[in-house]
């Protein structure tokens, strides 16, 4: 099935996470961003003729760049305090050049305003480095973005390949910053990880350091031996117990992970923890995940401990765990999300670093999960489940032939007693729901979904999984779609 990505109009006036009903802003989906008055060669406003800078908006012949990385591949690193890198200006990977050495970034320093650009030119910058921990790497750096919009014949500009450890690597105290259209492949452990442990530094720690302002959009990341993303800190509630002491892992604030595509990956496809306020995870699309099948490390899309917010329009198919993984802030809203043949539970949800008031499932579609459909072991939460379609749990069986006290129906969704269901559909038989095609699950005009759902709209929830307005008919559709009228 091939996903839509979608641009939502809506706000979502929640109070998730932490923040206020005014500061919980729409999301912006957009396939190209405007960096120094130049457009992204994927805009359609995109002009190369256009000058500014003194160079050409167009970088494929890399006249536009104010500095080069490693070009010479004799230096280790690129230290933009000690070259006098400015706000604004343009680092380049050069397509040209064979990187033979690990490019590590340090005290690279924008503004909010006028970040710093690393992007390629001249074709696709390739990093291949087998042997090594990584391939790009960021030290002490802010309000900067990496992206490999920087040659209109590649959707990925720069890619990352061959490393043992990990592909990009946002490190010690980085902060502020966008990343977009890379591949990154054959990595041996994480795609890109983006954090900083706590240490005995007290800069690290909880309090001292909180990552802020960070998304991650258009990538692509596929065969790789540990997660496709691996986001903040695994910990959040206990941290690591060091010579020092206990030391508690930093927020993030403000995660935006969006409309990327994550393939083959050996554990999650996608991670984020620590994300205590304003984290919107969507449009994301993975399949083939825990291909390792090593326990409590092949889900499909995970919310660590502390994550919350929104987590809404992914598409989770074939993998060897949950098709996700639930242990977040106790304030998430999971919404308009298809998992497909995950063989453990569609969903799987339970408290770690969780204060909030309650997790939220809502238009869910989950279909053949090899256990439950949805598995909730929050018991202390007020959970709700409306509006979901789940289709041929593996568990029922199980549970009505093991002579307990366990209801077959329980396979649907297994809960406790503060749990509130309404308006769920359940079935053994896919071809009941009459849905478009065996990987199209767009509903047909005679479809039992239709205009059976609860009314959500006080969850602003105005959107199906293609973006479409919900409802369209006489009431909300069950499921991920809506049937449009």
């Amino acid at each position: 099935m091939k996903i839509t990505f979608i641009t939502v109009l809506v706000s979502f006036a929640l109070v998730l996470s932490g923040c206020s009903k005014d500061e919980v802003t729409q999301p912006e989906i957009t396939d190209f961003f405007e960096v120094n008055g130049c457009t992204s060669p994927l805009s359609d406003n995109y002009d190369p003729n256009a000058t500014k800078n003194n160079g050409s908006c167009q970088p494929t012949d890399c006249s536009k760049c104010d500095f080069f990385a490693s070009i010479s591949n004799e230096g280790f690193g690129f230290d933009g305090e000690e070259l006098g890198v400015k706000p604004g200006d343009i680092i380049c990977l050069d397509g040209a050049i064979t990187y033979e050495r690990p490019i590590l970034f340090t005290n690279i320093r924008g503004t909010a305003d006028n970040p710093v650009l690393i992007t390629n030119c001249n074709g696709q910058a390739l990093v291949n480095l087998p042997g090594r921990s990584y391939a790009i790497g960021t030290n002490y750096s802010e309000h900067f973005r990496i992206t490999g919009t920087g040659d209109p014949d590649f959707e990925y500009g720069i890619r990352l390949t061959g490393t043992n450890g990990r592909g990009l690597d946002l490190n010690n105290l980085s902060t502020n910053f966008e990343v977009d259209h890379l591949e990154i492949s054959d990595i041996g452990f994480a795609g890109i990880m983006a954090k900083t442990d706590p240490s005995c530094d007290d800069e690290t720690i909880r309090g001292n350091f909180t990552m802020r302002d960070v998304s991650f959009h258009h990538n692509f990341v596929h065969d790789v031996g540990g997660e496709g993303f691996y986001i903040g800190n695994s910990f959040y509630e206990n941290g690591r117990d060091l010579s020092c002491g206990n030391r508690l892992p930093h927020d993030i604030i403000n995660v935006k992970v969006y409309s990327n595509i994550f393939k083959n990956t050996g554990w999650e496809g996608l991670q984020v923890g620590c994300a205590i306020q304003g984290a919107e995870i969507y449009n994301n699309d993975i399949e083939n995940f825990g291909q390792a099948d090593r326990e409590n490390q092949r889900n499909g899309l995970q919310l660590g401990e502390g994550t919350g917010g929104l987590c809404y329009n992914n598409r989770i198919v074939n993998g060897n765990g949950n098709g996700m993984n639930v242990l977040g802030y106790g304030d998430n809203l999971i919404f308009n999300n298809i998992i497909v043949n995950a063989k453990r539970n569609g969903i799987f949800c339970d408290t770690r670093f969780s204060p909030g008031d309650g997790f939220m499932f809502i238009n869910n579609t989950v279909i053949n999960p090899g256990l439950d459909g949805l598995k909730i072991f929050a018991f202390d939460l007020n959970n709700k489940a409306y509006n979901n379609t789940i289709v041929n749990p593996g568990n029922y069986d199980v549970y009505e032939n093991d002579n307990s006290d366990t209801k077959p129906e329980d396979a649907y969704i297994s809960y406790g007693d503060k749990t509130e269901l309404s308006n769920n559909y359940f079935t053994r038989d896919i071809t009941e729901l009459h849905f478009l095609g065996d990987s199209n699950l767009d509903l047909k005009a005679d479809s039992p979904l239709i205009d059976q759902g609860l009314d959500v709209s006080s969850y602003n929830i105005t959107f199906d999984f293609e973006g479409r307005l919900r409802p369209a008919g006489d009431a909300y559709d069950i499921g991920a779609f809506e049937f449009q009228q």
